[in-house]
């Protein structure tokens, strides 16, 4: 059995559970007036979030503020266009009088403030449970602000005991503003060796649905959160205002510089000092300097910078969490997964083939010859690129620089061109270098490209990164491509020199990155799909389809979905008959996977044409629809297709992919499928917080002899317990929890390390991982059938050694997307 994060909210415990909330109902009126307010920047109205900020500085309670798809139907029914939502109602006045104060900030003092006018008295308190529908086998139903606010009175619940963790002093968890729990005791706070850095353990709780249960579902999970000292790197901030049982207050925190210092400085929203002075309470600054021990004022470090602890509070936490929760909220019911031995894995396979690459593995590119050109800079990148091509080969690969190409097999070649002009970071015109480089070309030639690029992450990083431009210049050319990062000559002082091991790691990894790019594929994944005496595995010629979306955040209103599809037609009797195959944005075809992964990358990432709501969304489904056609036709007569799908990313697009509506509304292929074709779909879902992070095996072989250590995941597929077939875990370990020393995490926690390895604190602690299998539709498929396919194109990558997060032609359809010059160029994805 596999005990995860995730309980059961059973309908007749759920008032006790969840409680009450407060609740404005908000009608039109106070709809058209929020519509009316002034314009900020290039948003048409301001964020629902800037309001409940304030007000949240104002009460000391967690406030939420909801647009009209957020509202259950009978609530917009009665009138109800917005909704107001917090946790007491004892700051009624404090609350009007904010409105307004917010609201003359936002106009500047121009103009009348009606928003405050408008609201009305709150509601007696509302309970939870009445707002959830529950349906007999069938997910219940909710709106969405119960989702996003129904955790506030667990936690509360939770916290009124303190975490017992190895026998340390009792661990006591406080609330704050958002829902969260945090060890906020200075005694409970992690520190480096030298007592200049800072960490704190987060709880956080989600209500969400799970295919298979009837009743609502919580899911829990705990991180380690990084302190930023002085507020250098931090976007939000914890304030502890000293009142007793208030949360703690998390605001956003704001930068500017001031120039006559020379220096930046850290401050609140300015709209939150003038709701302070309105309500007549203390100001809430952010001094200059803070102390150097946290203390009331904690600003948290961006989760991408640099800090001297490493993240994640590990299994072992993980596991005392768990048993913290059925200690503390009985009621509470934990799901339970069982390995279903229906399914069995095939052996990963790590190693190149002894005879090296066979001409076959060309096949799935589509071309009839390949040729990888090493594009190096140093002798050292060179040498480290040839020593992995004769691993690869099975034998020495020593092609001259500029020079003709060697030969590796009847259909693929190698060449090298010294060319440290073309690929330095601060070459303004690379045009003219790259048309010296004389590269092979041909309609049915490909040439794929391995670049030396300069970098180490102790580095400062060059003003124009290389990488990008050359993938873009190469792209326009047909040629996709692939990096391998050497070190700058010089180090920056206290830099630490990567190890032969990482530099041969690295090298192995990008050029397999380099060969799924160019769609040449070993025996290796024929191995993992088919049959091989599994129950489960293909035995006929099957298309399998990766759907990737993803919105390109541009901080303006209408941001750009990006929306990749790979499909992999596999052929289990010969890997010379599959094939790679990517849909092209400009060329508006199916092309070969390294052509349609050029055209790609040559392109702007994404269009504001696509989306995932309303009439965008439509145009979305219709577009993929005319393209899945258009690839069936490609294929011999009865080919069966399997779709796969992350289910964040596309769920709002197919609602048919959501629980509450699953396989009943619209759903990928729709037209394919009415026609007669023969379509599964499956849905994939890796995040934590909605599936419920697995903390231990109750099993009886191989188990930890220590009681209190976690027992890692199986490598094996678990199946929801109850009468739902299609739900399925497939939970693992990440690789460097399972290399030499991973498992610390899993030993001790970050506060019972021995003083001995307490340098350890200093790397990320892994705790165990899982994506959902949910199997939409089976089409001629039984379900385990399809859920031991996605666990077998999981579980052996094309292009590492180790599991990926998603089944191959997904995770392809993710990669091409990460890898665009413009990934992520105008922002973070929300």
């Amino acid at each position: 059995m596999l005990i995860t994060l995730a309980y059961r909210v059973r309908q007749q415990d759920m008032e006790a559970l969840l409680g009450t909330v407060t609740a404005y109902p908000l009608t039109e009126e106070f709809k058209a007036a929020w519509e009316g307010l002034p314009k900020r920047g290039s948003q048409r109205r301001p964020r629902y979030s800037a309001l409940a900020t304030g007000l949240v500085a104002a009460t000391g309670r967690p406030v939420k503020l909801f647009g009209e798809h957020d509202l259950a139907e009978e609530e917009q029914r009665a009138g109800s266009r917005m909704l107001l939502l917090t946790s007491d109602g004892a700051f009624d006045a404090r609350l009007r009088i904010a409105v307004r104060a917010w609201e003359g900030q936002i106009r500047d003092g121009k103009g009348t403030a009606v928003l405050s006018g408008l609201l009305p008295d709150p509601e007696r308190p509302r309970a939870f449970a009445d707002f959830v529908r529950f349906r007999p086998g069938q997910v219940p139903v909710m709106p969405g602000w119960v989702f996003r606010t129904a955790e506030w009175q667990v936690m509360r619940q939770l916290a009124a005991a303190p975490l017992l963790v190895d026998g340390r002093s009792p661990v006591a968890l406080t609330m704050d503003t958002d829902g969260s729990l945090l060890a906020w005791n200075p005694d409970d706070l992690i520190v480096n060796r030298s007592g200049t850095a800072f960490s704190m353990h987060r709880v956080t709780a989600r209500l969400t649905t799970r295919v298979g249960v009837e009743d609502p579902v919580i899911c829990f999970d705990a991180h380690l959160s990084r302190i930023s000292v002085q507020g250098a790197w931090a976007k939000h901030v914890w304030i502890d205002r000293g009142e007793d049982g208030a949360p703690l207050l998390r605001l956003p925190l704001r930068h500017r510089h001031d120039k006559a210092a020379g220096t930046w400085r850290s401050h609140l929203d300015p709209a939150i000092a003038k709701i302070l002075e309105a309500c007549q309470l203390s100001a809430l600054e952010v001094p200059d300097e803070l102390p150097d021990v946290p203390g009331e004022i904690r600003p948290q470090l961006a989760s991408t910078r640099f800090h001297a602890l490493g993240s994640g509070p590990g299994p072992r936490f993980m596991l005392r969490l768990h048993d913290h929760i059925v200690r503390t909220l009985p009621a509470l019911v934990p799901l339970s997964y069982e390995v279903d031995k229906r399914i069995r894995l095939a052996r990963r396979i790590k190693s190149y083939a002894a005879d090296g690459l066979p001409s076959a593995a060309v096949g799935p590119s589509g071309f009839g010859r390949v040729t990888l050109a090493c594009l190096y800079r140093t002798p050292s990148g060179r040498e480290r690129m040839l020593a992995e091509l004769a691993k690869l080969t099975g034998r020495t690969v020593d092609p001259v620089a500029g020079g003709p190409a060697v030969p590796v097999n009847a259909r693929l070649d190698i060449i090298a061109r010294h060319c440290p002009d073309l690929l330095a970071h601060d070459t303004a015109n690379r045009a003219a270098s790259l048309h010296s480089m004389d590269l092979p070309s041909g309609e049915d030639h490909l040439v794929a490209a391995w670049l030396e690029t300069e970098y180490h992450p102790s580095a400062p990083r060059p003003e124009l990164d290389a990488k990008p431009h050359l993938r873009r210049l190469l792209a326009h050319l047909g040629v996709p491509t692939q990096f391998l990062a050497t070190e700058p000559a010089v180090l920056p002082e206290k830099a630490t020199p990567s190890s032969p091991e990482t530099k041969e790691h690295a090298a192995r990894a990008a050029l397999r990155d380099l060969l799924r790019a160019a769609g040449v594929l070993d025996d290796r994944l024929l191995e993992a799909v088919i049959a091989g005496g599994r129950p489960h595995g293909l035995t006929r010629g099957t298309l399998l389809v990766g759907i990737h979306a993803r919105r390109q955040q541009t901080h303006t209103e209408s941001s750009p979905l990006v929306l990749t599809m790979v499909a992999l037609y596999v052929d289990p009797e010969e890997l010379g008959n599959c094939r790679l195959l990517v849909y092209g944005d400009r060329q508006q075809a199916w092309l070969p996977g390294a052509r349609g992964i050029a055209d790609f990358h040559a392109g702007p990432i994404g269009t504001t044409r696509f989306g995932r709501t309303g009439e965008k969304a439509e145009l979305t489904r219709a577009v993929v629809e005319a393209r899945l056609a258009e690839l069936m036709d490609r294929m011999p007569v009865g080919t069966p297709m399997v779709i796969f799908v992350d289910t964040q990313e596309t769920r709002t697009i197919w609602p048919g992919l959501q629980n509450t509506l699953l396989g009943n509304g619209p759903l990928p292929a729709d037209t394919l499928r009415e026609a007669g074709a023969d379509v599964a779909i499956v849905r994939l879902n890796t995040a934590i917080g909605e599936i419920g992070r697995p903390v231990t095996r109750r099993e009886k072989a191989n188990m930890p002899a220590d009681p209190n250590k976690p027992a890692a995941p199986d490598r094996k597929v678990y199946r929801l317990s109850g009468d739902d077939p299609n739900c399925w875990l497939f939970a693992g370990r990440s690789a460097s929890i399972k290399a030499k020393g991973g498992d610390r995490g899993a030993l001790y926690t970050r506060w019972t390390v021995p003083e001995p390895a307490r340098s350890e604190l200093t790397v990320p602690w892994h705790s165990y991982t899982a994506k959902e299998i949910v199997v939409v539709d089976p089409g001629s498929w039984t379900p385990e059938q399809l859920a031991g396919l996605t666990a077998g194109l999981c579980e052996q990558a094309v292009s590492w050694d180790d599991r990926t997060q998603m089944p191959v032609p997904l995770h392809i359809a993710t990669v091409i997307d990460e890898d665009h010059p413009d990934y992520r160029v105008s922002g973070e994805e929300a």
